[in-house]
């Protein structure tokens, strides 16, 4: 069997198999020509690290005991993976305005305003700005940045949403939005904890998901699952919802909202840990189809999510460790048909990797500056 027909210089090879079936006895071969530099077959296996972009071909052939040699002409093309580039501003709120003008160039009609201090009601309003087709923006709780209020400007909405409380959005902030902004109509939704502000947004009439077939559940005490869900979401115009992933079950607030949504799947972002067996088991007895997409760690668990994805032109990738430069990242990425990855500080896990080599991009993006991802991830340098 021929190795994988495409590979990109520098990422790992998945180990392959050269027999398509298991047998001591057999051994393979390359007879005619070469294998791109830096790949090797050795035990029968294809493995390595490509060093060279170009497209090789060869023959390989399978030498069994007491059987004529068989032969097969194979080829790989060795990609470069595009140069990241990065959109990073000066501060939290300034990225999520540069964020946001990266897409929605031509202003939008309706804006989302969240903290930026906390990321649980951002993560809440992402999925469902961009099943909106609407940027989201940060403030302060006391205070709209200076950044965020430009933005505002360029965009010139008709519509404002801030979610959240006035705990985490304050009552002079949207004073502040309705007297600046005279043209827009400012609309608060929250509830009492961030449990009951997801279910509030996403039930709102005007500025929630109406009908959602399909809905992601992620946990919302930590924010990794529920970011690289929201893409994934927004492809299936569904929402993210916000659960207590330490319950035993479901809320039936909880499955109240996914019945009147007209959900059918539920797809869970993140492990037992983070959402618990419990939940899963409540929502699958006889309510939904339920799913669950995770791995061993969260930047794996992006991976399983990001599976939904069978095509993607663009790549983001966002800090695993911190929040704020990736918070604004969802709506846009959604709009683009894009999914979000997770990454360390100073380089890039191999399952990301690989996941350049399953959906081929040719726009790589990174999110936020030096300070939350080191110029080794700008090189794609493997975890």
């Amino acid at each position: 069997m021929c190795p994988q027909a495409t590979a990109y210089r520098g990422i790992d090879l998945v180990p392959s198999s050269a027999l398509s079936e298991v047998d001591a006895r057999a051994v393979a071969s390359v007879s005619v020509g070469s294998l791109p530099p830096g790949v090797t077959l050795t035990g029968n296996t294809f493995s390595g690290t490509p060093t060279t972009a170009g497209m090789t071909t060869f023959t390989l052939t399978v030498q069994k005991e007491d059987v004529p040699a068989e032969s097969m002409v194979c080829m790989m093309t060795v990609k470069t993976a595009p140069t990241p580039t990065r959109i990073q501003g000066v501060d939290r709120y300034d990225q999520a305005a540069k964020v946001s003008a990266s897409q929605f160039t031509m202003g939008s009609n309706l804006v989302y305003v969240a903290s930026g201090e906390k990321f649980a009601d951002a993560l809440s309003a992402g999925s469902v700005a961009g099943v909106q087709g609407a940027p989201l923006l940060l403030t302060q709780a006391g205070a709209l940045p200076a950044s965020t209020r430009a933005e505002l400007t360029r965009l010139s909405p008709d519509d404002i949403v801030v979610v959240g409380g006035a705990a985490s959005v304050s009552e002079a902030v949207v004073a502040d939005l309705t007297a600046s902004f005279g043209d827009a109509t400012v609309t608060r939704v929250w509830g009492a904890d961030r449990y009951a502000g997801s279910r509030a947004l996403i039930a709102d009439p005007m500025f929630g998901v109406p009908v959602a077939t399909e809905v992601y559940v992620a946990a919302g005490n930590t924010f990794p699952d529920a970011l690289a869900a929201s893409p994934a979401a927004i492809a299936v115009n569904g929402p993210v919802l916000l659960v207590d992933g330490t319950a035993t079950a479901a809320t039936p607030a909880e499955i109240g909202l996914l019945t009147d949504l007209g959900t059918t799947t539920v797809r869970i972002a993140g492990g037992p840990l983070t959402v618990s067996q419990g939940i899963q088991d409540s929502l699958g007895a006889d309510l939904f189809s339920v799913t669950r997409a995770s791995g061993p760690d969260r930047y794996s668990g992006a991976v399983a999510v990001n599976q939904a994805f069978t095509t993607a032109s663009t790549f983001y990738l966002a800090s695993g460790e911190v929040f704020p430069d990736a918070l604004s990242a969802a709506p846009v990425a959604g709009e683009q048909g894009a999914p979000v990855y997770l990454v360390q500080k100073h380089c890039v896990p191999k399952p990301v990797l690989q996941e350049i080599v399953r959906l081929e991009p040719t726009k790589i993006v990174i999110l936020g500056g030096d300070a939350t991802l080191s110029s080794q991830v700008d090189m794609l340098k493997p975890c």
